[in-house]
């Protein structure tokens, strides 16, 4: 009977090309390596590896192999996973990707709550880029993404999404930027002017203002300084003649201590749209569902404060 780790181990051969090297990834002894990958040899009753080489590569029979025992490991790992989330919210585990902005702003106050309320949880809590994120989602190396989902379909057969967070935003600049002085300024006055922002979905390619390029790949909008939090981006803007985008909760202290100030350039579409990511036939865990309460919740008392900063800014 072929067992779980002869499959490990027989991956770790293929990934190293050599007995030594593998042995070491799998924390085993060489013989032991070599006693694995023959009795594996002799279940399946054929030579899985040619060793009269320098590097040692699987036959045709090997490959064969390898390829089921990739899906049958990954979805041992799985399942192990998921019995492991299963267990009451004292001892489980979360493992979650934020776009910047849902970081910023309600994400990591969540995981702050969430590990207030049960201190003995473990928390993988990562920031990356929302195409990243879905990527992530469908290969399952989390257990849940909170970022865009403008590109995503409500009917996705992969992918079930839940709106979150649809907060208004602006254009920041620093003090004594050429264009803060002005009543009213155009798209063209900012397309001369550097933008510090994240990666852009496609929906805004038409519209945002400021340096940028179109990916040729994806479709998004690159701006001319991209970053990958928001503190770098107040940074950038404070020093220089770029400006960048952010709501007005994530830029209150420094508008109330002057360092910068809101471009009186304010459209509609402006708006941040990110979401919960995760797989449609997948059963969320005790803590994720938790979590998601949690962030919830924070998400409706934001936006209504944002909405009460709007109206200050623009009164009108």
């Amino acid at each position: 009977m072929v067992k779980l780790n002869q499959l490990e181990n027989a991956l770790a051969l293929e990934t190293h090309g050599n007995f030594y090297r593998a042995a070491i990834a799998q924390n085993i002894s060489q013989p032991a390596l070599s006693r694995s990958i023959q009795k594996l040899e002799n279940s399946m009753g054929t030579i899985l590896f040619n060793r009269n080489q320098d590097r040692v590569v699987p036959t045709d029979f090997g490959k064969i192999l390898l390829a089921r025992a990739k899906t049958i490991v990954g979805e041992a790992g799985e399942l192990q996973r998921e019995m492991t989330q299963l267990q009451d919210l004292e001892a489980g585990h979360l493992s979650v990707s934020f776009g910047v902005y849902p970081a910023e702003l309600s994400g990591c106050r969540a995981i702050g709550e969430l590990i207030r309320l049960h201190p003995n949880l473990h928390c993988q809590i990562k920031v990356h880029e929302w195409r990243f994120i879905i990527r992530q989602v469908i290969d399952r190396s989390i257990d849940l993404g909170v970022a865009e989902i403008s590109t995503l379909r409500d009917d996705d057969a992969t992918l079930a999404i839940e709106p979150l967070g649809r907060h208004d935003a602006v254009f920041f600049c620093r003090k004594g930027h050429p264009l803060l002085g002005r009543s009213k300024v155009s798209k063209a006055d900012l397309d001369k002017y550097p933008l510090a922002a994240v990666n852009l979905p496609p929906r805004v390619v038409k519209l945002f203002p400021g340096m940028t390029r179109v990916s040729k790949t994806t479709g998004d909008l690159a701006p001319s300084v991209e970053i990958d939090n928001l503190a770098m981006a107040r940074s950038i803007v404070e020093k220089s003649d770029a400006f960048g985008t952010a709501t007005l909760l994530q830029i209150e202290p420094w508008l109330k201590s002057g360092s910068i100030g809101v471009l009186p350039y304010r459209r509609k579409w402006l708006k941040l749209s990110y979401g919960f990511i995760y797989l449609r036939h997948h059963q969320l865990s005790p803590v994720a569902i938790k979590f998601m309460e949690l962030m919830r919740s924070i998400e409706t008392r934001l936006m209504r404060r944002n909405m009460e900063l709007m109206k200050q800014m623009f009164p009108d």
